[in-house]
């Protein structure tokens, strides 16, 4: 009879414990399309995407939104080549009924050869804007993107580091947007001897 008792307060132990686990809903995201103004980078799309769809979809308790009437929603808020403004956002968000709504802007991403320079270094140029809206919380976010950085040419020779800058830059915004925090794990401290 012991026993009997002990399980059914185990189920109901494991019962209390799953109905808030059942009761958490996903917090909806409207990921707006790329506002891209540098002229015939096509790629950069390619990687906005994947980069920016992969962040949110690693995280839990997302997810993105996407259909017809969210596009034309959008589609109707648009601010020309420049993303929208905090009352547009706030509007997308109201309108799509979604919990979150994020847009970049990218104005500016080449590299070019730094010079006068003993070695052969290339200078990353990446210039853009982010801008999200989180209704669940009242919050409006803005950051500038912006990358100057320089690396040796021989190193660049064998892949896309000016896209691969890029998608590093979207991941990191996406992170910051959605105020993902890296676990920093404490490194086992030698004693002194």
């Amino acid at each position: 009879m012991k026993k009997m008792y002990h399980y059914l307060l185990m189920s109901l132990l494991v019962l209390c414990l799953t109905i808030p686990a059942l009761a958490a809903e996903a917090a909806s995201i409207a990921l707006l399309p790329l506002i891209n103004n540098v002229k015939g980078d096509e790629i950069a799309n390619q990687i906005f995407y994947k980069s920016a769809i992969g962040t949110i979809n690693a995280q839990q308790g997302y997810t993105i939104v996407d259909n017809d009437q969210i596009t034309a929603i959008i589609e109707a808020n648009k601010n020309g080549n420049k993303v929208p403004n905090e009352a547009a956002l706030k509007k997308i968000a109201k309108d799509a009924k979604v919990d979150i709504v994020i847009a970049v802007q990218l104005d500016e991403l080449h590299d070019d050869p730094v010079f006068p320079s003993g070695e052969r270094y290339v200078k990353l140029t990446m210039r853009g804007k982010a801008v999200a809206y989180n209704a669940l919380t009242g919050k409006y976010y803005q950051h500038q993107i912006y990358s100057d950085k320089e690396i040796d040419e021989t190193l660049t020779s064998r892949w896309d580091w000016v896209h691969e800058e890029w998608g590093y830059a979207v991941r990191h915004e996406m992170n910051r947007i959605l105020q993902v925090k890296k676990v920093m794990v404490d490194a086992p401290r030698m004693s002194k001897l």
